[in-house]
């Protein structure tokens, strides 16, 4: 959607007003050795719900995934308009958005990715192991097929992102036996299962990094993005989108774009 100048303007009023309105002027902002304290997290998440609300988490993604369908003048000016506010970290991982629009359903775009631009639930994506260093393509993390359901068990991190997790987006071995880069799949897990637990240290600049252990966590097939074996294709849609890339090539968009104007309308 696209405004004239004078509308740009009055838009900006808008959000300066609007921000104005939902910033305390007595919100403390955790310093750069600090961790973030429960009460701003809740504050944080409390925020990006009303974020999430108008569409400004993502104000350039399509209405029906929880974007504002706005231009890239009213998105720039929103990111603008929050810069001049000192706000702790709002814990929206992006990187993950672009290879589930890829590759995932629609379905799974339902389940994840609208909730994540409406400010709802907060996803990490995961696919170092505190074992294996940067080999991407070695993953200690199993997932074993056990009827309708994938058990679990392994390690992911580090992470030094202040928000507690909801879901770990992570790259896991289905086959230990099979083909090199055919026996990996990416699935989303959920972090508050009884079987994940948090490990947490201390770094030289004072703030905490941590990683998740995971026990015989139960995910179903569906929570499988790209399919069984696809993990590898994903997994290069996350790097291409980490180095600055787009994650897909024109022809692929407008097959994605199509597929779903399909089912979304």
């Amino acid at each position: 959607m696209n405004l004239t100048s004078e509308a740009l303007i009055r838009f900006r009023m808008e959000v300066r007003s609007w921000l104005s309105a939902n910033i305390p002027e007595c919100l403390v902002i955790p310093r750069p050795d600090q961790d973030m304290s429960l009460e701003i997290e809740e504050w944080v998440l409390g925020f990006r719900r009303k974020l999430g609300g108008h569409g400004w988490l993502a104000p350039n993604w399509p209405a029906h995934f929880g974007g504002g369908n706005l231009s890239p003048q009213a998105g720039f000016i929103i990111m603008e308009e929050l810069k001049r506010f000192s706000l702790p970290p709002l814990g929206l991982n992006t990187t993950f958005l672009v290879p589930l629009r890829v590759w995932g359903t629609e379905q799974q775009k339902a389940k994840w990715l609208v909730p994540t631009l409406r400010g709802e639930i907060t996803v990490h994506q995961i696919q170092s192991e505190p074992s294996t260093g940067t080999d991407l393509a070695h993953q200690s993390t199993t997932a074993v097929r056990d009827g309708d359901d994938y058990i679990v068990n392994g390690e992911k991190g580090f992470i030094a992102s202040p928000m507690t997790a909801d879901y770990l987006f992570i790259l896991v071995t289905t086959n230990p036996d099979g083909v090199k880069y055919e026996n990996l799949s990416m699935i989303i897990l959920n972090a508050r299962d009884p079987g994940v637990s948090v490990r947490s240290r201390k770094m030289l600049t004072g703030r905490s990094q941590r990683s998740f252990i995971i026990k015989d966590v139960r995910v179903p097939l569906e929570d499988v993005i790209g399919g069984e074996g696809g993990g590898w294709k994903v997994a290069q849609t996350l790097l291409d989108v980490e180095r600055g890339g787009m994650g897909a090539n024109l022809e692929q968009q407008k097959m994605i774009e199509e597929r779903e104007g399909q089912y979304w309308g």
